[in-house]
């Protein structure tokens, strides 16, 4: 499924519009609409880094994101340049605290890439970002979301599984913005803004498609594994993401496991041997 988030009901119209969403009367918090046939979640955060923080962590708090699921930011932005554009931003910097993060672009796209700044203020200053020095390089993208959104989303998702798309509506002059303008510059751009949400929902169900022949494969394994070798909860999830990286590579891991099993060095006594004979499976397996 696709969580998305925008700030404002302008930026969401299209996609409302577009995907047959519809509104969730129960949720009096946040503005929410959803299409399962589709696999689109969309809330409206409302603007500000609290406001959009606040928004992640209560909708994904309530539906809990699987890893197959993806979390998409869109909305406009401002840009030193003044350019016309969509951007994939690959780098995000919180202007209070200098905090940068990097989300994985792992998907095609026809857009450029950028980083943006999110900040607590409106942008209304032609000449500098808010807080920034002016000679920063490239476009310098601005906006009051999106860095909030990757620190509350990166508790439920991977930098793999969010993406970062900005749509820029002026170089500065933030009070010159309305809601008109907001709904013509989504309007505008929304073929490819539709085409790239569709091919990132493709992905989710692609991956909900893997991930369901994943379990039905591993589970067994992994269980029987994590019992014979006395696994905590961390080391079974280490355990996981190594049979998955496996599976994934083809390497052959359930004859290296029937040796050790016919070697007796499985199952384990307790779980001081079981952190060695997992140590043994990787160096095997390396």
């Amino acid at each position: 499924m696709i969580y998305l988030f925008t700030a404002l009901y302008c930026e969401a119209h299209i996609f409302i519009r577009q995907f047959h969403l519809e509104k969730n009367p129960e949720n009096t918090q946040f503005q929410e609409f959803y299409n399962e046939a589709e696999g689109i979640l969309l809330t409206i955060t409302g603007i500000g880094e609290i406001a959009a923080a606040a928004a992640v962590a209560g909708i994904c708090s309530k539906y809990k994101p699987k890893e197959e699921d993806m979390l998409l930011n869109i909305g406009t932005c401002a840009c030193r340049e003044g350019n016309a554009g969509v951007f994939v931003c690959n780098k995000l910097t919180e202007q209070a605290t200098g905090k940068t993060f990097y989300p994985d672009i792992l998907y095609r796209h026809d857009f450029e890439e950028e980083a943006i700044v999110t900040g607590m203020l409106p942008w209304n200053d032609e000449k500098n970002i808010p807080g920034m020095p002016a000679a920063i390089s490239g476009k310098n993208l601005y906006d009051m979301e999106a860095a909030a959104v990757y620190q509350a989303g990166a508790y439920f998702f991977g930098p793999h599984q969010m993406v970062f798309l900005k749509i820029v509506s002026d170089g500065g002059t933030a009070k010159e913005v309305s809601e008109k303008r907001v709904e013509n510059l989504m309007e505008s751009c929304q073929d490819m803004l539709f085409s790239f949400v569709k091919q990132l929902s493709l992905t989710a169900a692609e991956n909900t498609r893997k991930e369901h022949c994943f379990r039905q494969e591993e589970d067994p394994v992994i269980e029987k594994l994590s019992a014979d070798m006395h696994c905590s909860k961390v080391m079974k999830d280490l355990l996981k993401q190594y049979i998955r990286y496996l599976t994934l590579s083809g390497t052959d891991y359930a004859s290296v496991i029937q040796d050790m099993y016919r070697e007796d060095l499985l199952p384990c006594k307790d779980k001081r041997e079981g952190k060695l004979r997992f140590e043994e499976l990787k160096r095997r397996l390396l």
